[in-house]
C-alpha cells in the first residue's frame, strides 16, 4: 500500500495526546481524488511529529499537498502565545487555556469530508455522530491498508450520489440528511459547488456558500469552517455545548443564550474558534463536534 512518511514542523508548544493519548491520531479524508489516510504519532509532549501518510495510490506525485494537509491537520502554524495574548483579560478563559498547554485543533483537510460530518453530527452526540459515520464509512467508502489494518473513509460525492436514498438511511442517516446527502453530492457533481473555491474565500463568503447548501445550517458551516477550513475565528454561539460549557466557566445563572455567547466571546476576537475548541474539551460531557477532540 502506497505510503509517505514526513516530519512536520510547528509553532509549540503542542501535545498531540490530548486527541488521543498514548495512541497514534488518525485522521481519512480526500485528496486529489484519491483517498488518504494520515496516522500523526508524537513521543513525547512538544516533542517532534511524525505523519505517515497511506493511499490506494502513490502519493509520490502529490507529496507537497500530502505535507500541506498533515500541517493543516495539526494547527503547525497557529501560534498559541498569540492566542492566550489575545485573551489574557478574560481571567476565566484565561486559566482554562493555561491548564491546556499545547492544546490545538485536530482539522480534517478536507471541505467536502468536514461538511459530511457536520451534518451527520447535527442533533447527535458524538458518540452516536461517530458510530454513523464509521458505519457510512465501512459500507460505502474506501479502505486504506494501515499497517495491516483497514481504515474506512468516507465515501466521496460521487458514491453519495449513487448509493440509494433507502441505503444511506440503513447506514444511519434519517430521511432528512440522507436527502441533504444526495443533494450536497449532486450539485458538487455537477459543479455548481465548487469546494476547493469556497476553501479559498474569504470566510464570511465561505460561511455564506456552505449555509446556501441545502440541509446546512450555521452550527454545521461553522463547524465545517473550524475543522474543515481551519478558521481560527468563528464561535458556534447556538452550539448547546459551548453554551453549557460557559455556563459552568463564568458561574452563570442560567444557560446563556446566543446574544450572551456572543457578547462574552468579543473577548477572544481574532481566536474565537481556539476558545470554542478549549471549551469543548474542557467541558467533555457536553456535545462535542467531529473532530474537537
Amino acid at each position: 500500500m502506497p505510503n509517505l512518511q514526513l516530519a512536520l514542523d510547528f509553532v509549540p508548544p503542542y501535545r498531540l495526546r490530548y486527541h488521543a493519548a498514548g495512541q497514534p491520531v488518525r485522521r481519512g479524508f480526500w485528496l486529489d481524488g484519491r483517498p488518504v489516510v494520515i496516522q500523526l504519532e508524537q513521543e513525547h509532549d512538544d516533542g517532534p511529529v511524525t505523519a505517515r501518510a497511506y493511499s490506494t495510490s502513490p502519493l509520490d506525485g502529490i507529496a507537497d499537498r500530502v505535507s500541506e494537509a498533515a500541517h493543516r491537520m495539526i494547527s503547525a502554524r497557529d501560534d498559541l502565545n498569540e492566542f492566550r495574548a489575545a485573551i489574557a483579560g478574560d481571567r476565566e478563559m484565561a486559566a482554562l487555556v493555561a491548564g491546556l498547554p499545547g492544546l490545538k485543533p485536530l482539522r480534517v483537510p478536507d471541505l467536502w469530508t468536514a461538511l459530511i460530518w457536520g451534518l451527520i453530527d447535527q442533533q447527535l452526540s458524538n458518540a452516536s455522530g461517530r458510530e454513523i459515520r464509521q458505519r457510512l464509512a465501512e459500507r460505502f467508502g474506501p479502505s486504506v491498508d494501515v499497517d495491516g489494518e483497514r481504515v474506512a473513509i468516507l465515501p466521496d460525492a460521487r458514491t453519495i450520489l449513487d448509493v440509494t436514498h433507502q441505503e444511506l438511511c440503513e447506514a444511519g442517516l434519517s430521511e432528512r440528511k440522507a436527502e441533504y446527502a444526495k443533494e450536497i453530492a449532486e450539485e458538487v457533481m455537477a459543479g455548481e459547488v465548487d469546494l476547493e473555491r469556497i476553501a479559498a474565500m474569504p470566510l464570511k463568503d465561505a460561511l455564506q456558500h456552505i449555509v446556501d447548501l441545502r440541509g446546512v445550517g450555521m452550527w454545521t458551516a461553522e463547524v465545517a469552517a473550524i475543522f474543515g477550513l481551519g478558521a481560527r475565528d468563528v464561535l458556534p454561539a447556538d452550539d448547546l455545548g459551548i453554551r453549557k460549557a460557559i455556563g459552568q466557566l463564568y458561574h452563570l445563572p442560567q444557560l446563556p443564550e446566543r446574544a450572551e455567547v456572543e457578547r462574552i466571546g468579543e473577548r477572544w476576537a481574532g481566536w474565537r474558534s481556539y476558545a470554542a475548541v478549549y471549551l469543548w474539551y474542557a467541558y467533555p460531557r457536553s456535545a462535542v463536534p467531529a473532530g474537537a477532540r
